[in-house]
């Protein structure tokens, strides 16, 4: 099985925003596409995949947060990583709560309309 490299995912990817919805899990696929747009490397050591509010990781940019660092159900956290052709956005959310959703869609209507969602979370 041929696996994509950095190139081709820029390619793909080229001008494209992507935002990605959802918990760690989610966090995950967000750290190996914005490593992989930069080399043809996913992230593999696991306390930097499991590292949690860093202010930035990989030249990500860490927006802010609600709520204190912790996995109750009403923190949400937004980072973003962006180049010339890229804009990756990341919400994490524990739980899909209807007016955070709504305050990320105003943000889709309102700004930037992302080309490609990813979204997990539990209902």
């Amino acid at each position: 099985m041929k696996l994509l490299s950095s190139a081709d995912v820029r390619r793909l990817l080229h001008n494209k925003y992507v935002a990605i919805l959802g918990d760690s899990i989610q966090r995950s696929v967000n750290k190996d596409l914005v490593k992989i747009l930069q080399n043809d490397e996913f992230q593999t050591e696991k306390k930097k995949l499991k590292g949690k509010g860093e202010m930035s990781f990989a030249n990500d940019t860490f927006l802010g947060c609600l709520g204190e660092m912790h996995n109750g159900i009403i923190y949400h956290q937004v980072r973003h990583y962006r180049t010339d052709h890229h804009l990756v956005r990341f919400y994490f959310l524990t739980r899909v709560s209807w007016e955070y959703i709504e305050s990320v869609l105003g943000n889709f209507q309102h700004g930037p309309q992302p080309d490609v969602v990813i979204i997990n979370s539990c209902i």
